[in-house]
């Protein structure tokens, strides 16, 4: 037996429902990794945020206080409030990180490089300040430069601090005093001095400086901002270290994006994209692997072996299909047996009528029997016998093929069974059989009246003979319908379901003389089936036979599909 060909694995069904399952488990893993960084990500920024905001507070909190008091011995009791707000011990301690203040009472000095903050109200980080920031003054200053630098050489160059101030500092410049404003004038024309700089500058009542030409502006910056926490020192708490530490002070999230956590992720993105191509590639398996026993299975039975079947254990969409092959090789299988059948009674039809035949006529030519008219009689006889039988083959054979002409036409019914009666007339006389007809009023039927002709002519001719002497066979008839009912000797309920077979007999070992070729209801039922309508038998051993024909009306419908009583 040859084997089935395999399937290039690029082309095979496994190989492709496995890789449609991977770019789907790729996609799927890669969205909910995305994800889960997306959202912790999110998550992460704002944990940060509010830790960013709580740490505002508490800075804000503590230079307001310095710029505000000229020392921090009054500020325990805020550290501690602090303290419980943050949920965390709260530190203050110097630029050298000895303790200052401490909310849980520690005196345990601090490493400066690991302060949150640096609170100095005469430098603030305008970042974590919370106090609104004032707008710088538009800058005002004299229309010249003075006599001492000539007009080409003017040019103004407004130099504010470096320094950022809290705006809430009680300093010392106010309107109404201009000594400080003077004192800080002269601290910055020294220092100017000091530093071999040009000292010709005017002090703005916004603390900026306006210089000539522009010449040391760098110079000018430091002397400013050097006067400027020289002279407001006094008035603020001393520089400190801001240390905090607990849960207030850094953002908590399930899942961050460390680097153990980045193994983790794509651990458990791999695991989970494992697991799909595990379950892809056993649900590839489960839908081909009957595919190929069906596909070798089908094989096999092109191959003739007529009894291969598949299993039909799965109840989804392959194991259904695997039942509709299992029905059509069985179909396959009953109509192999029935043409094996048909043939041999074929061979046995024409076999019998050319045997006799050939032995009356080489009787006739040996001189063993005279050629007399009863010879040329019982040979016209044996001729016409072969001429209906090839003639019933050639029908059947265009009925299969679909090639039966119809020429259908309005049949009257009543005209139509007077004549068919009387055709069989005679020949019901020499049976002693009655020979009746029952036609509803004006009924007629749309058909072919030569092939319906055919189909009751076979049936009457079956019906008588089967029918006693003195027995009866009726014709009925209505709109759509055609009945042939007999009271002979029936038919088994075993065999009645099969009637319409070619070659069929109820009794096989009737001879041809009395049993006919064994194809006449067979012809029957094509005939009606090629005008769209159905041939039905009802019958029962001892009981007689009802065979009725039902031709679709105008609208399509067949009116009766149930046989009627027997008489």
């Amino acid at each position: 037996m040859t084997r089935a060909a395999r399937v290039p694995w690029h082309r095979s069904l496994s190989v492709r429902l496995f890789a449609l399952g991977a770019v789907v488990a790729l996609l799927a893993v890669a969205a909910a990794t995305w994800a889960t960084v997306r959202a912790t990500t999110v998550a992460v920024q704002e944990e940060q945020q509010e830790s960013f905001h709580a740490d505002a507070k508490i800075y804000d909190a503590l230079v307001e206080y310095a710029a505000t008091h000229r020392s921090w011995s009054g500020a325990q009791s805020l550290v501690r409030r602090l303290g419980r707000q943050h949920d965390g011990p709260v530190t203050l301690t110097d630029t050298a990180g000895q303790v200052i203040l401490s909310s849980d009472g520690s005196t345990e000095p601090h490493a400066p490089g690991k302060a949150r903050a640096r609170l100095d109200a005469l430098d603030v980080d305008t970042a974590l300040l919370i106090a609104p920031q004032q707008e710088p003054e538009p800058v005002t200053g004299p229309t010249d430069c003075g006599g001492e630098i000539g007009p080409s050489e003017c040019a103004r160059v407004i130099v504010t601090p470096t320094l950022a101030l809290d705006p809430r500092i009680d300093g010392p410049f106010t309107t109404a005093d201009r000594s400080a404003f003077q004192a800080l004038q002269r601290a910055v024309r020294a220092c100017l001095r000091e530093a071999g700089a040009p000292s010709q500058v005017t002090l703005l009542e916004n603390l900026s400086v306006v210089v000539p030409g522009g010449e040391a502006r760098r110079v000018v910056t430091g002397c400013l901002d050097d006067a400027l926490r020289a002279a407001l020192a006094p008035y603020v708490a001393p520089p400190a270290l801001l240390h905090m530490t607990g849960e207030g002070s850094q953002a908590e999230v399930f899942w961050d994006l460390s680097g153990p956590n980045q193994r983790r992720i794509a651990l458990l993105a791999g695991g989970v994209l494992l697991v799909t191509l595990v379950l892809c590639a056993m649900l590839a398996a489960t839908i081909v692997r009957p595919l190929r026993r069906m596909a070798a299975t089908a094989l096999r039975a092109g191959e003739g072996d007529l009894a291969a079947r598949v299993p039909e254990r799965r109840r989804d969409e392959i194991g259904e299909l695997g039942r509709a092959f299992n029905r059509m090789a069985d179909r396959r299988e009953q109509l192999e047996e029935a043409r094996r059948q048909m043939v041999s009674d074929v061979s046995h039809e024409l076999r019998t009528p050319l045997a006799n035949v050939r032995g009356w006529v080489e009787a006739a030519r040996d001189g063993v029997v005279p050629a007399d008219q009863e010879l040329i009689a019982s040979l016209h006889e044996e001729s016409l016998h072969l001429q209906r039988l090839v003639d019933d083959l050639h029908d059947l054979a265009l009925a299969d093929a679909g090639e039966l002409r119809l020429e259908p036409e309005a049949v009257e019914l009543a005209v139509f069974l007077d004549q068919v009666a009387s055709s069989f007339g005679a020949a019901a006389a020499r049976a002693g059989i009655d020979l009746l007809t029952d036609c509803a009023p004006g009924a007629w039927v749309q058909a072919d009246p030569v092939r319906l002709r055919q189909a009751v002519a076979n049936l009457v001719a079956n019906a008588l003979r089967h029918t006693p002497p003195g027995g009866r066979v009726t014709l009925r008839a209505a709109d759509g319908l055609v009945e042939v009912v007999d009271d002979g000797e029936g038919i088994p309920d075993d065999e009645l379901s099969r009637v319409f077979e070619r070659f069929r007999r109820v009794d096989p070992s009737r001879s041809r003389a009395t049993g006919g070729s064994g194809l006449g209801l067979a012809i029957v039922r094509q005939i009606v089936e090629a005008h769209g309508g159905t041939a039905t038998a009802r019958s029962g051993l001892g009981l007689g036979t009802s065979i009725r024909l039902a031709f679709p009306t105008p609208s399509g419908q067949v009116l009766v599909t149930r046989p009627g009583g027997v008489t």
